[in-house]
This record gives structure tokens, C-alpha cells and sequence, in this order.
């Protein structure tokens, strides 16, 4: 007997010993694969005789293999996890995968020689290699983070300073957090049969089974994912030498296949200088809006197009025709609100006006950038920093709080949350006018459900939606306490939005200066936002309760 009255608990502590196994387990082996696939860059520095990129990507997907391989076969005999603990999984996973993900860019830093790191600049340019910022274990841990969460803010102030091993590192990496981390694990290492797969695979914020096993969804998903990326390299590279055919065609192909990674994850890292503003071209501004678009599609809507072999379940989805009339909407919003502050002058002739607005750019910054906003991809073609602040706000508020489809790679509340919240409204006001006891189900796309379903639905997606605003309007106030006096309340409110929506678009806060609280807090909110917050409260939860 204790001396406050209380009795030991023998059989919950073994009980939490068990389940900490298993998190471990499950947990060293994602890093397993993760570690496996730091072999690809490798390679990929190999091919441009980067030696040093190569050697540090060997060492770190060496660390990242062991250390996975032991807390895997350590607790091999661990049994299979509940509900709460593949939260737990996720939330430690993802944590765990971006500091073991951040070990080869310390390095690479570190082992390179300067004059090596030097080379790496372009002819011509005067700044200094992006590569020596992830000398500081805080700066690779954030590109890491930003990586596997699809986000696309970056501290590679300067992307094609890196070398070409550790551009495709920050591609694949988004790449593989698309789809998602433990989905690939499902289909490659472990493959957990009953409420323990589902548990996992419903951890990263999907739900909908493709295939009758788990086992066989997340090989159907990342079968598609594989498929739509390829079809998107092919189109890019073939695009890229149509309009701009004095590019290079080895510059093509590393660009369509890093931005068919990092477009169909919405992820938004890219290998230019300031983003696909690098390629100062309008013309590959609207190439590169399909890539953006595909990502944002939800994976079970291609699932059900390739398995009819018929575009009519992604033109009959309720969030692809959400989707396309934010656009419409969302354009001509941000378009409206730019051309304010633009030299376009209305003459009193209202067709020459539109024609002048399409001209200007006013609409090409519109354009993209809130297709950008709105599926979370994150490319760049505009100093966001120089909008005013109604311009800003609107791309917050129209497209970066949603996001794209749920079940898609984006990040945000998603629009599937926001329809059914909109459409419970709706119920609840033609609610009133019934009879007391009259019964009405709620019908949402294709389903209809009861008023007890209904309820549960609405519930859910509201759950979601305050937790996704506290948590925003929390690091709001964390921000605006550090935040230097340059910055406007608009800036502010604006990369917090960015950083939780995973969406990677930059008002200038974000770089290798910001000051730390602000660099430790997006880190928080990327992981956070990715993982639709749920998952992490559960860690946290447990932590407090060991």
C-alpha cells in the first residue's frame, strides 16, 4: 500500500508495457522503409557525381535501417494495436520519421567541402549555398517535417544551391507523405489482419476501403499514386519541351518527375529558384495547373474511374464539383481584389475591361495562386508578402481553411467536412418547420442518412473543424509574440494558416532567420495539420497518463 491510499496496478502497468512494445514495433518499422528509400537519392547523387550527397545519404538511411530494425525485431512478438494506440502510432511515427529523415541533410552539410558546397551554386549567382542552413538540426528537422507533411515551406532559401541528390530527397520525401507513411508500410511490410489494420490505416486520416483487406487498399492506393505520378512526369517533361524547348532536355525530365512528386502529393517543394516562378514563363504557370489539380482529386474517386473505365466518377463527385466551382468562385475573388491594387483602369467599356483584367497579372497571380491556396500544393508565382491585406485574407479564408478533397493528399478541414456542415445547417433550419415528430434523413452526395447517422456526421466534422480553428487561433497569438515589427497582422494570420493547412506558400516569414519559438511552432502545427490533430491529442493524452 502506497502511503496516499492508493494501490499499485501490476496488470496495467504490464498492460502499458505491452502497448509501448507494440508502438515501438510499429514505429521502427516505418523507418525501416524509410530508411531503405534514402538509397534512391543516393543514387540519384551518384548519377551527377555528387560523392558527398551520396555518402550522406547512405549514412543516414544506414542509422535510419538499424535503429528501425532493431525496435522492430525487438518487439516482433508485440501484439497487434488498438484503435488509441495506432494513433499513437501515427502521431510518434510521423515525429519519429522527420528527425531520422532530417539525418542526412545534417550531414550532407557537414561532410561536404566548400568549395564542393560552392559548386553547387549557379553560374552567375551571388548568394551562398542553401546546404550550410541544415548545419543547424532545428532547420533540417523543419525541411524534414515540411517534407514528409506535404507542406512546402522550406529552408532552402535557395533550391537549386542543394545539389541535385538533396532535390529529389525533398521530392521523394513529400512524395511518400502523399500517400502516407503507414499506408506504405501496409503494403509492403506489415500486414495486420481485422480492427488492428483498419485501426492503422484509418491513423492518417483515411477511411474508405478500396479492396475487401486493408492490405489490399493500401497496395490499391499506392498503385494509383504510382500510376497518376508517372502520367504526370510524361505530361510535364512533354509540355516543358513543347513550350519551352530551349530548357534542356535533362533539366526537363529532372523537373517533371520532382514536380510530378511534389505536385500529385501537394506538397509544393520544387527545384527552381523562387518556385515555378523560376521558369518566368506564363505559359508554364498553366502547365503546371493540372499537376496541382490531380493531387487534390480524392484517391477512391480515381479507384472508381479506373475500375469503370469511365470519367464519370470524378465528374459525378460531390467534392470534384465543389472543388471546380471554389475555383470559379475563388479566382475571380482573388482576381477582383488584386486588380484593386493593379494598373488596370476601368474605361466604361466593360469588355475591354475583362479583356485588360485576363491580360494582367493580376489574373495570372490569381489564377494560380489560388489554385495553389485551395489544394495545398503550395508553388509559388507571386511575393504574397507585397499583396494587400484583403488579398491575403481572402486566400485564408476562400481556399487555405478547406483545402481540397478528404481522402486526397491535401491538407486543411477539408471540403467533404465543410459540405456536410453546410448541408447540416441546412437540415437543422428545415428541421424547424416540420412537425415534432416527423422525421427527415439527410441526404450528402450519394448516401442518406438517418437523423441519428446525420447527427454523428455532423459531429464529427464539426469535432475536427473547432479543434483545426483553436489550434490555429493558439499559434496566432504564439506568433504575433515573436514576430518581428516588419510584419503585418495579415502575414501573420497568413503563415500560420499556411503552416497547419500543410499548404507551403510563404507571406516571407518563413527562413532560416525567423526567430526559433516561430520555427518550433510551425514544425508543431505541419505535424499537427497532417495528421488532422486527433492523433496527436491521443499521444499526448497517453504521455500524460504514464
Amino acid at each position: 500500500m502506497s502511503t496516499n491510499g492508493s494501490t499499485a496496478d501490476p496488470e496495467g502497468s504490464t498492460r502499458n508495457g505491452r502497448a509501448w512494445k507494440t508502438i515501438v514495433r510499429d514505429v521502427g518499422g516505418l523507418q525501416i522503409l524509410i530508411g531503405a528509400l534514402m538509397l534512391v537519392p543516393m543514387l540519384v547523387s551518384l548519377l551527377y557525381q555528387e560523392w558527398y550527397s551520396a555518402l550522406a545519404f547512405l549514412v543516414g538511411g544506414g542509422i535510419t535501417m538499424l535503429a528501425g530494425g532493431a525496435a522492430y525485431r525487438g518487439f516482433a512478438d508485440a501484439p497487434e494495436p488498438a484503435r488509441h494506440h495506432a494513433m499513437i502510432v501515427a502521431a510518434l511515427g510521423w515525429a519519429v520519421t522527420a528527425a531520422f529523415g532530417a539525418i542526412p541533410l545534417v550531414v550532407a552539410a557537414y561532410v561536404t567541402p566548400e568549395s564542393v558546397v560552392g559548386s553547387f551554386v549557379p553560374a552567375g549567382a551571388s548568394y551562398e549555398s542553401s546546404l550550410l542552413h541544415f548545419r543547424d538540426p532545428l532547420h533540417a528537422y523543419f525541411e524534414s517535417m515540411s517534407g514528409y507533411t506535404t507542406t512546402g515551406l522550406t529552408m532552402s532559401v535557395h533550391e537549386p544551391s542543394v545539389g541535385h541528390g538533396v532535390l529529389w530527397y525533398r521530392s521523394q520525401m513529400q512524395w511518400i507523405g502523399g500517400a502516407g507513411m503507414i499506408v506504405l508500410s501496409l503494403a509492403i511490410l506489415r500486414q495486420p489482419h481485422g480492427t488492428a489494420g483498419m485501426s492503422l490505416y484509418q491513423s492518417e486520416g483515411r477511411s474508405e476501403k478500396l479492396r475487401p483487406s486493408i492490405a489490399g487498399t493500401a497496395r490499391a492506393i499506392w498503385k494509383l499514386y504510382v500510376g497518376i505520378t508517372a502520367l504526370l512526369a510524361v505530361y510535364l517533361a512533354v509540355a516543358t519541351l513543347l513550350v519551352s524547348p530551349g530548357y534542356g532536355v535533362e533539366n526537363t525530365i529532372f523537373d517533371a518527375v520532382n514536380h510530378a512528386m511534389t505536385g500529385q502529393s501537394t506538397g509544393g517543394f520544387s527545384t527552381l529558384d523562387n518556385s515555378i516562378a523560376g521558369y518566368d514563363s506564363y505559359a508554364m504557370e498553366v502547365v503546371h495547373l493540372p499537376a496541382m489539380i490531380t493531387g487534390a482529386i480524392a484517391i477512391p474517386v480515381y479507384y472508381a474511374a479506373v475500375s469503370d473505365r469511365s470519367v464519370r466518377p470524378i465528374l459525378r463527385d460531390p467534392q470534384v464539383r465543389l472543388l471546380g466551382g471554389l475555383f470559379l468562385v475563388g479566382v475571380t475573388g482573388l482576381t477582383a481584389f488584386l486588380t484593386r491594387f493593379a494598373d488596370v483602369t476601368y474605361d466604361g467599356e466593360p469588355l475591354a475591361y475583362v479583356g485588360r483584367v485576363l491580360e494582367s497579372d493580376a489574373f495570372r497571380d490569381g489564377l494560380f495562386q489560388f489554385v495553389s491556396a485551395a489544394t495545398t500544393t503550395g508553388w509559388q508565382t507571386s511575393a504574397i508578402g507585397d499583396w494587400n491585406p484583403g488579398s491575403v485574407l481572402f486566400i485564408v479564408l476562400g481556399a487555405m481553411l478547406l483545402g481540397g478533397s478528404a481522402g486526397a493528399t491535401v491538407g486543411g478541414i477539408k471540403l467533404l467536412r465543410g459540405y456536410v456542415l453546410a448541408r447540416g445547417i441546412g437540415w437543422e433550419v428545415s428541421r424547424t418547420f416540420l412537425p415534432r415528430h416527423a422525421i427527415e434523413d439527410l441526404r450528402i452526395g450519394q448516401r442518406t442518412f438517418t437523423a441519428e447517422e446525420a447527427n454523428d456526421e455532423i459531429r464529427a466534422a464539426a469535432t475536427i473543424a473547432f479543434a483545426y480553428l483553436l489550434l490555429l487561433g493558439v499559434s496566432l497569438f504564439v506568433l504575433l509574440a515573436v514576430l518581428p515589427g516588419k510584419f503585418t497582422l495579415a502575414d501573420a494570420i497568413f503563415e500560420v494558416a499556411t503552416a497547419q493547412g500543410t499548404v507551403g506558400l510563404s507571406s516571407g516569414i518563413t527562413g532560416p532567420g525567423m526567430p526559433v519559438v516561430a520555427e518550433v511552432l510551425f514544425i508543431l502545427q505541419m505535424w499537427m495539420g497532417r495528421l488532422e490533430i486527433i492523433p496527436v491529442l491521443v499521444l499526448l493524452n497517453s504521455l500524460l497518463r504514464w
